[in-house]
């Protein structure tokens, strides 16, 4: 054992039957799971410790595949939400749509390398910190009058004053990845952008993030433990980001008993809280398979971890659920277990399935096709044409598509 990990009060080794049932229960912890559902999209993001957002469809998928109905994921462009949850880039550089008492964790930890990129990016091109800096007044001044601008708006005003616009691009660009400004996506729909910026403390006043680096790695850390675990310190550094000393520190400092599990995921040790898995043992009779769940591109289930997704692959190879740069396709996972892939297909407006050479049975073919159809009817709901062209539907089943002969 570490002796970096102190807090680590007992060791259990799993067999493959045990520690699938801890994988399932993980997931119903997740809402992954028919009976546990969430009733809002901040409620999805704080059990998942962010929505990833890289993909303009994937918080709104990732919402759906938690959530009790499609209009907790139409939600998502509501102001109360909006209030609630904030995207920003953070862990490895992405966009991840943050509950606003996670964020300014997640933003602390990871600020010192997205800030160092940035400056760097001014420096090659030649722009000073002094008109950095006056830049930066100028569109804190420029949001204070008129929220909520696009960088195109910005980048116009700016050049009013003779800033050629590459210069004003990187500034917007700092401000942002320093805290100053907030973004959103103003759009109303999950397949378009309309990008906006307005000053933080108006936007968020709640949202604090001036949390020093080493308290907020702590933090962010016991959250991915918490909420992912059993986990290994690989997992961790995948997913944060952070280097391998930074998690083992942090670990250390939260001074929350750790269990250590081993489990044929991996050669590792894994750790999670204790008392998760003292909930775990008490709860795990009660916990059925997770059927069928249609995942988002990098969704937060399968992007968690990097050394450990063995619990999810089963003997696939990771180009099954991975492409060529890493990340994670939309998934088809059926009692935990990812069967294959889906994608959007725009003429049709509809879902369209391929399981993997390593099919599911009859009747998990028939549950795919089941929820396939539920997913098109909730991505045609908040698909930006329809909900621009469209009066809102009495109920959403009239979107369903007649069943193929």
């Amino acid at each position: 054992m570490p002796a970096a990990l102190p807090q680590v009060v007992e060791v259990h080794h799993l067999d493959a039957e045990n520690a699938d049932a801890l994988w399932q229960w993980l997931l119903h912890r997740q809402g992954l799971h028919s009976d546990r559902r969430f009733t809002s999209a901040s409620a999805v993001a704080a059990a998942t410790l962010g929505l990833h957002a890289a993909r303009l469809p994937s918080p709104f998928a990732t919402v759906l595949a938690r959530a009790t109905q499609p209009a907790v994921a139409l939600s998502l462009w509501d102001d109360r939400t909006h209030r609630e949850l904030v995207t920003l880039r953070c862990m490895r550089k992405t966009l991840h749509t943050m509950p606003v008492a996670l964020a300014g964790a997640a933003h602390s930890a990871t600020l010192h390398y997205r800030q160092r990129d940035a400056l760097r990016q001014l420096t090659n091109a030649g722009v000073s910190d002094r008109l950095v800096t006056a830049l930066i007044a100028r569109i804190k001044s420029l949001l204070a009058e008129r929220s909520h601008l696009t960088h195109r708006q910005i980048e116009e005003r700016l050049a009013q004053a003779g800033t050629p616009v590459p210069a004003a691009r990187l500034a917007l660009k700092l401000a942002w990845e320093c805290g100053e400004l907030t973004y959103r996506n103003r759009s109303g729909g999950w397949n378009r952008e309309h990008r906006t910026f307005a000053l933080t403390a108006t936007s968020h006043p709640d949202l604090h993030l001036s949390l020093d680096r080493d308290t907020a790695t702590t933090r962010l850390i016991e959250a991915y433990f918490d909420r992912y675990g059993p986990a290994s310190l690989r997992d961790a550094t995948w997913w944060s980001g952070l280097s391998r000393t930074a998690v083992v520190t942090a670990l250390d400092q939260a001074g929350r008993p750790l269990t250590a599990v081993s489990t044929p995921w991996a050669d590792s040790t894994l750790y999670l809280p204790r008392a998760r898995f003292e909930e775990f043992t008490r709860q795990r009779n009660e916990q059925s398979p997770a059927q069928v769940h249609f995942l988002a591109h990098e969704d937060v289930a399968l992007k968690a971890y990097a050394e450990t997704r063995k619990r999810y692959l089963g003997a696939l190879d990771e180009d099954s659920a991975f492409n060529q740069i890493g990340e994670a396709l939309p998934a088809i996972v059926i009692n935990g277990r990812v069967t294959g892939s889906w994608s959007w297909d725009v003429p049709t407006r509809a879902v369209r399935c391929r399981l993997h050479r390593t099919p599911a049975e009859g009747a998990d073919r028939t549950a795919v096709r089941a929820a396939a159809r539920q997913l098109t009817v909730a991505l045609r709901a908040g698909y930006a044409e329809i909900r621009a062209n469209r009066p809102a539907p009495h109920g959403l089943a009239e979107l369903l598509p007649s069943p193929s002969p």
